[in-house]
């Protein structure tokens, strides 16, 4: 995992691009999923998705709010530049036209957003498929950093299962009321429902979750949680516990 001083300043520059491990996301709705699932395998075994060097999870969504996403598609890299390199050359090549085409046969684009990885905590198993992921606005990251790092450190966090990790919302951050938008988001992942949803009443009733919650109350504003579950992962050039490194 990175030295505490990289992710401080990665978080001070997070609504900016940086060399940073970087994600995105593409969220779609799905009319005929199992349609989607073959044209991203058949995409995935072409020549071009041959040369993909990162990974690419296709997510559906378990709940997500007034989001008409029922799927989402992530992509993680060693960087943004690297994701919109690779976007261009997909763009460009017949394989990538025949998949881009099934995807509009059997779904619409409801939404993209783009960010780097800042900081990871827990056990970044590769195993994990649940993912709860919660998107925030904050002026002062340094606090969130702060809280986070005190909540990971405390007892209550011992027996801990899954993986936190911190990143930035650089682009394509804007949603909800009041063109609101993100600046950073949570994602927590498990290997189950069963697992986390076990955590999750244990922690609620822990002191130092309570002391986490009231810490970020002035600093953080809450963008809501969505569930989703990695229904296919292609991990052709980077794992998951490689992203978090």
């Amino acid at each position: 995992m990175r030295a505490l001083t990289l992710a401080l300043g990665l978080l001070l520059c997070a609504g900016q691009a940086s060399a940073a491990n970087a994600y995105k996301f593409y969220d779609v709705d799905v009319e005929n999923a199992p349609a989607v699932l073959a044209a991203t395998d058949a995409f995935m075994n072409s020549e071009t998705g041959k040369r993909f060097k990162g990974a690419l999870h296709l997510n559906t969504y378990l709940a997500n709010g007034a989001s008409p996403a029922t799927h989402a598609f992530v992509m993680l890299m060693p960087s943004m530049a690297a994701i919109t390199a690779w976007e261009a050359e997909m763009a460009a090549s017949s394989d990538g036209a025949s998949f881009f085409s099934s995807l509009r046969a059997n779904g619409e684009a409801t939404g993209e957003s783009m960010g780097s990885m800042l900081k990871a905590w827990g056990d970044t198993d590769d195993d994990d498929r649940v993912w709860m992921v919660t998107r925030f606005y904050t002026t002062n990251p340094l606090a969130v950093l702060a809280a986070q790092e005190k909540l990971m450190a405390s007892p209550d966090m011992r027996n801990a299962p899954g993986q936190v990790h911190l990143n930035s919302v650089a682009v394509g951050n804007r949603s909800g009321a009041n063109n609101s938008f993100a600046t950073h988001m949570f994602a927590v992942g498990y290997k189950s429902v069963e697992e986390m949803e076990g955590w999750t009443q244990k922690i609620n009733a822990s002191p130092a979750w309570a002391e986490y919650l009231t810490s970020m109350r002035d600093v953080v504003t809450w963008h809501g949680t969505d569930l989703l579950v990695i229904s296919k992962l292609y991990d052709q050039g980077m794992s998951i516990s490689d992203f978090a490194d």
